[in-house]
């Protein structure tokens, strides 16, 4: 190619750059269309997936919270109905007239402990415990029919607080 070609060559080229056809206008729109539908499907597909997952990890989270608090409430009632029977047993004057106090006392603590006193039915109970230690410990007299009395209350209240959790008695 000789010299004369290859300039008009380059002069049609600088022509055809600096005023673009028509049909490369419209290819450089579709193109560009294409690509910003693309892009935009990318962005709206990532905040999808995104809220997706964040509801699908608040979703697993409060089963999980919720298994957990059911498993911990029940494992607290299985103890406290174990603990409250082994504390009635001991304080009953029918079988034990004087009550052995290093028995008793661990039992009074540990119902004690096992207690919400945040909740009305939890401290109704704990009350009843704390008056049953005191007649069993002599340091408050109290007669068999007293003390039974005191029995079927804190069994009754012992009732509520097993099996419902967080039920606000009225007074």
């Amino acid at each position: 190619m000789d010299q004369s070609t290859l300039s008009t060559l380059i002069e049609l080229l600088k022509q055809n750059l600096s005023k673009p056809d028509g049909v490369v206008v419209a290819a450089y729109i579709t193109v560009g269309g294409m690509a910003g539908a693309a892009l935009l499907a990318a962005l709206v597909q990532w905040l999808v997936t995104k809220a997706v997952l964040h509801s699908e990890h608040k979703r697993l989270h409060t089963q999980l919270k919720t298994d957990f608090q059911l498993k911990q409430f029940s494992q607290w009632q299985t103890d406290f109905i174990a603990t409250i029977s082994e504390l009635l047993a001991h304080t009953d004057p029918e079988v034990y007239p004087t009550p052995d106090r290093k028995k008793v006392v661990p039992l009074i603590q540990r119902a004690q402990l096992m207690l919400n006193l945040e909740l009305d039915t939890h401290r109704k109970v704990n009350g009843l415990i704390n008056e049953l230690g005191l007649a069993v410990n002599k340091w408050e007299p109290k007669s068999m029919s007293e003390i039974l009395g005191l029995h079927g209350r804190l069994l009754e209240a012992s009732r509520a607080a097993i099996y419902l959790p967080g039920h606000q008695v009225a007074p």
